[in-house]
């Protein structure tokens, strides 16, 4: 899953700045605006009738495919890998970029936009595009405030 959002403007910032004190702010910045869209992309749609146990099979979160049997208990396999609890944040490029991952198998189907079960999509899921797209422009405000102090300084 991969998806970007580009802060234009970089380069010339980088021209204007005297010390690397002062991009310890676009720094404190690029952090920020990853936690935060960690814990956008992180978000679980509500629980949906998948979830709900008062049925032949469900899927219960944190654990995985669950069923009735026969008589009357209650199997299942454990195969969650806790897709939310899985999304990280590394940084590169001396904190300036900011790389939101996934490691969860079946992550993909779940949140890539090229990937996405149908299924997924009906229940709420969104897909690492559309969270970039719809934080795009909060994400373009922390680094321009961090900017603007610099350039205000």
């Amino acid at each position: 899953m991969s998806a970007k959002i580009r802060i234009k403007g970089m380069k010339e910032l980088m021209s204007k700045i005297d010390t690397l004190e002062q991009m310890e702010g676009v720094r404190s910045a690029m952090r920020a605006a990853g936690v935060h869209v960690k814990g956008k992309i992180s978000k679980y749609p509500p629980s949906s009738e998948a979830n709900q146990p008062n049925q032949p099979r469900w899927y219960e979160r944190g654990y995985g495919s669950r069923w009735l049997r026969a008589d009357g208990s209650v199997g299942g396999l454990q195969t969650s890998e806790t897709l939310g609890k899985r999304w990280t944040n590394r940084e590169r490029n001396r904190g300036l970029t900011q790389v939101i991952g996934n490691n969860a198998s079946y992550g993909p189907y779940v949140q890539d936009k090229d990937f996405q079960a149908a299924f997924h999509k009906r229940r709420g899921w969104k897909t690492t595009e559309t969270v970039v797209k719809e934080e795009q422009n909060r994400v373009s405000r922390f680094v321009i405030d961090a900017i603007n102090d610099i350039l205000e300084e």
